[in-house]
């Protein structure tokens, strides 16, 4: 599996690796020698943890039970190298809990990670007041405005990814809406051709055969001869007007393959997409089409937000006058995964199209099965 690295990661790790570093050197030059290898571990273990939470579709996810229980084991990581190293040569090390404090907009309102931060610096600088008999308060309001910078603007980060994300769902609802107005303009012009060949030139041809036919009856010879052979090409050219009208209103309907082939050309790479759906599954209502189009895209999100999967495969059948869609993907959802305002969504529509909708979590991965009556081209 494909893992990304972000630029805030790269940061963090960074200056992870510095502040190891630079204690590490620092140990080296101290009497009696400090317990490097212990040291050396808690320092691991920190940077392990963070990259392994900051990693985008990485196998743990800072929201899930995991990812909760990998951050508080990074913060015991930190206040062990504090306890552990003697703060007057080491009172660099809260710099550890300044990276960590980055990573709380993820799983906490704004609010409580302000005060969560504001609380481990009380707590850090505490300790070592208490360790060292002297006086923080002045490290401790300098670290603590670090702290809250960080929390800050990581704060403003998270917010923009969010927007972003939301902006580009908008962006495929306005790219899925924009194809069936394409759609109902195309089918509106062809039904509106092929009615007025049906009604207007089919009427007068068919007026036509029973002049001729009439005609025939009242002529002998090589006139009726004649009259026979036009009496047979305009019977042929009315089958044709015929044949070119149901053409034109089987083709103004929308095929399902060609619309969600459309819809999931601009899903991310780290997502997959397989279709499996017959060419000949057509949608001939278009609001039926628009909550279709509405509920795959739901569930690639979905998928990409709560379940980080890499594969979605969507399948689609009829059977007895029923269409019947299949979504499913490989993803993970978390243990205490609740449905939300998505799903329900998606079963809003359903209800609206007169079908219904299940939610499959076995396995830990996400399954809908979806079920509507098929809606038959009305040819006149």
């Amino acid at each position: 599996m494909k893992l990304k690295f972000p630029l805030a990661t790269f940061a963090g790790v960074m200056t992870w690796a510095l502040v190891f570093v630079i204690t590490l050197y620092i140990q080296q030059l101290l009497i009696p020698p400090q317990p490097w290898r212990l040291v050396s571990a808690l320092f691991m273990l920190y940077g392990v943890a963070f990259i392994t939470l900051t990693l985008d579709a990485g196998p743990v996810r800072l929201q899930n039970h995991a990812g909760k229980w990998l951050l508080l084991l990074q913060l015991v990581s930190a206040f062990g190298l504090m306890l552990l190293l003697p703060s007057k040569y080491f009172d660099y090390l809260a710099i550890l809990t300044i990276i960590w404090v980055s990573l709380l907009p993820s799983v906490m309102s704004n609010r409580r990670a302000v005060l969560l931060a504001i609380l481990v610096v009380v707590l850090w600088f505490s300790l070592i007041a208490k360790l060292e008999q002297r006086q923080m308060w002045i490290s401790a309001l300098l670290y603590g405005s670090f702290h809250l910078f960080a929390v800050m603007v990581q704060s403003a980060t998270q917010a923009e990814q969010n927007a972003k994300e939301a902006l580009a769902d908008k962006h495929q609802q306005l790219l899925a809406t924009q194809q069936l107005l394409q759609a109902a303009s195309r089918q509106s012009e062809r039904t509106r051709i092929a009615r007025n060949l049906h009604d207007v030139v089919g009427h007068h041809l068919t007026a036509l055969t029973i002049q001729l036919q009439v005609a025939g009856h009242l002529t002998d010879g090589d006139a009726k001869v004649q009259v026979d052979k036009c009496h047979q090409l305009a019977k042929l050219l009315l089958s044709d007007v015929r044949e070119a009208v149901s053409t034109m209103r089987q083709h103004a309907d929308l095929s399902l393959l060609d619309a969600l082939q459309q819809l999931v050309a601009l899903v991310p790479e780290q997502l997959k997409v397989k279709l499996d759906i017959a060419s000949q599954i057509m949608l001939h209502d278009l609001n039926q089409a628009q909550h279709l189009l509405c509920i795959v895209q739901e569930a690639i999100s979905n998928s990409l937000k709560h379940a980080t999967a890499t594969e979605l495969r969507i399948r689609a059948v009829l059977e007895q006058q029923q269409l019947q869609l299949t979504i499913s993907d490989n993803g993970k959802l978390a243990a205490h995964w609740q449905p939300g305002n998505g799903i329900t969504g998606m079963q809003e529509r359903m209800a609206e199209c007169g079908g219904s909708m299940t939610l499959n979590t076995t396995g830990q991965s996400m399954q809908l099965a979806l079920s509507l009556p098929y809606l038959a081209n009305s040819d006149a």
